[in-house]
């Protein structure tokens, strides 16, 4: 992405100085062939990444691409805003070389301190830039970026089921394919109205999407249900072991109860005359006796009971142990809740609330949904499990993507997904145009330093106007570009797609500003280029690049 990249321009011949602390014209010849060649060099290799990168942004936004690679994509992009940025810098400096407002040795220094300042500085503004625009999106355009992102991974399904998109065998691999995968969302989100001509139902999207990626009862059971139940079987496990933790920390408990109870009998025998006969206010006075000796009776129980006794005893004695206990089940099942302590079998084990709630977490269910079965299989296994699980899914996906949009805001449920698929919806399409708009610019720049150092050869004044430079560039720019253009028909072929068409017209009422077609322009444009760029995106100069991109899928 090169956001700055526009803005430089090399200012040509340095004017004469007033005070005339030029030095003498051979000399700033020298300086101007310098400050070409070095800008030449720096330009050239920023375009021998600069279109590469165009392409390896195709073929990842136009395929299955992962919010991993699309991170990657944005942090690259910003590397080559910075060096963009960085040129601009570098020739402002050069300027002043040619002008002898610096030697070559303070020169070469600033453009060293220069690299240091401006490549973080602007790498970190650019995140800053996008991040706000992320910040400051509307709940209903992060709705409206996701259901683009669900039409976009419906386009790269097994069998797209769009109305009105046909595709041919081996059409997604075609660059003008994957440039309309990388602009569509974009599309989506400025337009309300495009999203409702070019996908009416949505509820329908969402229900052959959930059934794709739960893959039917067999896969389902294999990629999620198990993995559910080896997590309950775990925090079964967490229990048992506080069970036996609990039952040791309590036998001493036991042990001490039988002793005391020994105790206090002797004592009441001793005040009763062996008749252990008290009557109202003698049972009130047994119970200060107890309070007083720190055992404290609930108003259900009796100080004469042996029962209710040893209760008392063991229940102080055990409230360390109840609560090393309970927190262990609640670590193990990361819920609150309290189970009985008599459970043995890990189906009643499965079927306690807060073990459904844990099992209802891991298959993403809301806690309003019916129990689960952990035992069922075959037919009942799809019919109690999958059946549920599948509908729920698709009710709650259908709330978010269909309904209200105020979940998607910051702090809504579904509002880290809201501003992720937003800023994966914007990224790719910015980073192609600006990306395309950096290639003109300082393939225009190259040509501009070129010419110069060519007229230091001519005679006389010839090929020293910069306005004729600058028309002759333009207009060899614009003889490639529509070559590119006519040798590329491949291009044409979108437009027998009603889905492309409402979403082209739709594009068009969004964004007016755009002196063309919103989404056939910058497509048609970008598949033209692909091949040149696709080939630079072979050599072996850029593969890390490619690499680093394409490792963040695996």
């Amino acid at each position: 992405m090169t956001f700055l990249s526009a803005t430089s321009q090399i200012r040509g011949f340095p004017q004469p100085a007033r005070s005339g602390v030029l030095p003498a014209s051979r000399g700033t010849a020298d300086r101007q062939r310098t400050a070409c060649l070095a800008m030449m060099a720096a330009t050239g290799l920023y375009l021998l990444f600069e279109i590469p990168f165009g392409s390896l942004v195709l073929d990842v936004v136009g395929s299955a691409a992962t919010r991993e690679e699309i991170d990657r994509l944005e942090w690259i992009g910003r590397v080559f805003t910075a060096l963009a940025a960085l040129i601009v810098v570098w020739g402002w400096l050069f300027d002043r070389f040619i002008a002898g407002l610096a030697d070559l040795r303070r020169t070469a220094l600033a453009l060293a301190l220069s690299a240091l300042v401006v490549v973080p500085v602007v790498h970190q503004l650019v995140w800053h830039l996008v991040e706000g625009v992320v910040a400051a999106s509307s709940p209903a355009a992060r709705q409206r970026a996701a259901n683009a992102q669900l039409l976009r991974t419906e386009l790269f399904s097994a069998k797209p089921r769009i109305d009105g998109l046909v595709l041919e065998p081996g059409a997604l691999s075609r660059p003008e394919w994957k440039a309309f995968a990388a602009a569509a969302p974009l599309v989506g989100i400025a337009d309300p109205r495009a999203l409702a001509a070019v996908a009416p139902d949505f509820r329908e999207l969402l229900r052959r999407d959930v059934e794709d990626r739960m893959g039917g009862p067999v896969r389902f059971r294999e990629k999620e249900f198990e993995p559910a139940l080896a997590e309950l079987r775990k925090a079964y496990g967490a229990y048992r072991d506080g069970l036996a933790a609990r039952t040791a920390a309590l036998q001493p408990a036991e042990a001490q109860a039988d002793s005391r109870w020994r105790e206090w009998r002797e004592f009441m025998m001793r005040v009763s005359d062996k008749t252990m006969r008290f009557d109202t206010a003698e049972v009130r006075n047994l119970r200060a006796k107890l309070a007083y000796k720190g055992l404290h009776l609930a108003d259900d129980q009796d100080p004469r009971s042996e029962r209710d006794f040893k209760r008392a005893i063991v229940g102080e004695a055990s409230k360390p142990a109840e609560a090393a206990f309970d927190a262990k089940v609640r670590e193990a099942l990361g819920t609150d809740g309290a189970l009985p302590r008599d459970i043995d079998t890990f189906a009643r084990f499965a079927a306690q609330g807060p073990v459904q709630a844990k099992m209802r977490s891991l298959l993403g269910l809301d806690a309003s949904e019916p129990p689960l079965p952990v035992d069922a299989e075959g037919a009942a296994f799809e019919k109690g499990v999958y059946r549920p699980v599948s509908e729920a899914v698709q009710r709650k996906l259908s709330a978010a993507y269909v309904g209200d949009p105020s979940s998607f805001a910051d702090g809504g449920a579904n509002g880290t997904l809201g501003r992720d698929v937003f800023r994966a919806g914007i990224v790719p399409p910015i980073a192609l145009a600006l990306s395309l708009l950096g290639i003109l610019v300082h393939v225009f720049k190259f040509s501009n330093y070129a010419m110069i150092l060519r007229a230091q050869h001519l005679p006389g004044n010839a090929g020293r106007s910069r306005r004729g430079r600058h028309v002759r560039i333009a207009i060899a720019m614009g003889v490639v570009f529509a070559a590119l253009l006519a040798v590329s028909p491949s291009t044409t072929r979108l437009t027998s797609s009603s889905f492309v068409a409402a979403a082209d017209a739709g594009a068009a009422r969004a964004l007016p500003w755009l002196p063309f077609a919103a989404v056939s322009g910058p497509i048609r444009a970008e598949a033209a280029i692909y091949p040149l760029k696709h080939v630079l995106a072979l050599f072996p100069h850029f593969s890390a690049v490619a690499s680093y991109v394409r490792s963040a899928a695996r």
